[in-house]
């Protein structure tokens, strides 16, 4: 099992990109719109987030995340 769990991973890694910090930053200081989901558990969230971040636990993105971002074509930066 623990095989094709680090096979979906790998797979994951592929097929999402992974954006800089730097350019994350420049997206949103230019006014792109970008959903930032803050996927830490609620006590790191409490101790300082993003601002206009939304907080969805890891454990719970496959549950929420088309009732928070119902935009398909949505830039979402997890983070």
């Amino acid at each position: 099992m623990e095989n094709v769990g680090k096979k979906m991973v790998e797979a994951a890694q592929k097929a999402v990109p992974n954006v800089p910090l730097k350019e994350a930053h420049d997206r949103l200081a230019a006014g792109e719109e970008i959903v930032i989901l803050d996927v830490r558990e609620p006590n790191e969230w409490a101790e300082g987030h993003i601002e206009g971040a939304t907080l969805i636990a890891r454990g719970r993105i496959e549950g929420s995340i088309e009732k928070q971002v119902p935009d398909k074509s949505a830039c979402i930066i997890a983070h």
